[in-house]
């Protein structure tokens, strides 16, 4: 059974206020017009959604053709009618100060909605970190990418590629969604990490509160009307990870797997600049090496593929992982002409 949750009235009006917002975009036939006028007869918040939504849009020449648009009178008040017309005659052109309070707040929102878009980015080997609009913080690490936009009812995130860690500043009102491939997380105020491993899966990794895994995605080519149209859904069936939990997340949630204190903070421990090896084969520890360098290393040595490294290491430090190597495994380097690292074992012919 696969239940979605049903949106709140308010999220109803938004939703179909960013329908028509679409359909002014694209140009209203008459029985549009007629059908437009009619709905926002029925209900004074459906105006002020409307321009809510034009404010987001990208041309403003929606903007003015909804300014056009805005001939109905919800009380049945000659009076009230001519002052509605001279109002929105006004704004067409500007806002004075003749008009009242009252009458402004019927044509514009009472609120000021803010939309906000931005992305961000770092190179191979670069870490930072990110302030959103919210107050939420998003630390990047190497070789990572995001893209951000806010709206008036919900929080949408895209982790593009690479691995961030997400401290989420609270607000029950707007979900925070981070989208990540074919899936998504959800949350109103927590943190949790997550990476982008193979194939669209990612591992998540949630370090306060609890999150909602859900089966959705956002693709590069949706407009800005198709995203608009109604806040993210939270599927109900989802799958819950609480914090100290961790998690393989592709077409659906691997069973999550409790970490101890010391595992949450060795998982986190790029944030200070560290890479943390507790018995991973030499393979798999020089992927996860060179996702911050532009180094390759080869392995000429097939005895040395299992070998399996432990400790601490400095991010970005090859020389300290050569030296280690050597010291501790007993596996030698060099270099060739392409700069490629190749490494074999001491007593190798190679």
């Amino acid at each position: 059974m696969n239940n979605v949750s049903q949106f709140n009235s308010k999220e109803t009006i938004q939703a179909k206020a960013c329908e028509w917002i679409a359909a002014i975009d694209r140009g209203l036939s008459a029985e549009e017009s007629a059908a437009l006028q009619e709905w926002m007869a029925a209900n004074p918040s459906h105006q002020k959604m409307l321009f809510e939504m034009a404010r987001l849009w990208d041309d403003m020449s929606v903007m003015h053709a909804l300014q056009g648009l805005v001939t109905y009178q919800p009380h049945k008040t000659p009076r009230r009618v001519n002052k509605w017309l001279a109002a929105a005659a006004v704004l067409a052109v500007s806002v004075t100060g003749a008009l009242s309070w009252n009458m402004l707040s019927a044509i514009e929102p009472t609120e000021t909605v803010a939309s906000v878009t931005q992305e961000s980015a770092t190179e191979i080997g670069e870490q930072k970190t990110v302030l959103l609009a919210d107050g939420s913080k998003v630390f990047l690490n190497t070789d990572t990418q995001i893209r951000v936009n806010f709206y008036p009812g919900f929080r949408q995130i895209e982790l593009l590629k690479g691995e961030a860690h997400f401290d989420v500043a609270h607000d029950p009102a707007r979900p925070f969604t981070v989208f990540a491939g074919e899936n998504a997380v959800t949350a109103v105020g927590t943190a949790f990490n997550m990476e982008f491993t193979r194939d669209n899966a990612f591992e998540l990794v949630v370090t306060e509160g609890k999150v909602r895994v859900s089966q959705q995605s956002v693709s590069d080519s949706t407009t800005t009307a198709e995203r608009n149209r109604a806040p993210l859904p939270i599927e109900l069936e989802g799958v819950m990870v609480f914090a100290g939990e961790q998690a393989l997340v592709k077409e659906s949630v691997s069973a999550r797997t409790a970490l101890t204190q010391s595992e949450i903070a060795q998982s986190l421990a790029w944030q200070d600049g560290q890479i943390v090896f507790t018995g991973q084969q030499l393979n798999k520890a020089l992927d996860e090496i060179s996702r911050y360098t532009q180094v390759k290393f080869v392995i000429d040595d097939d005895r040395i593929i299992d070998t399996r490294i432990a400790g601490y290491f400095r991010v970005g430090d090859i020389n300290g992982l050569l030296a280690a190597l050597e010291n501790s495994f007993d596996i030698q380097s060099y270099q060739d002409a392409e700069q490629n690292i190749h490494l074999h074992r001491a007593d190798s012919s190679i």
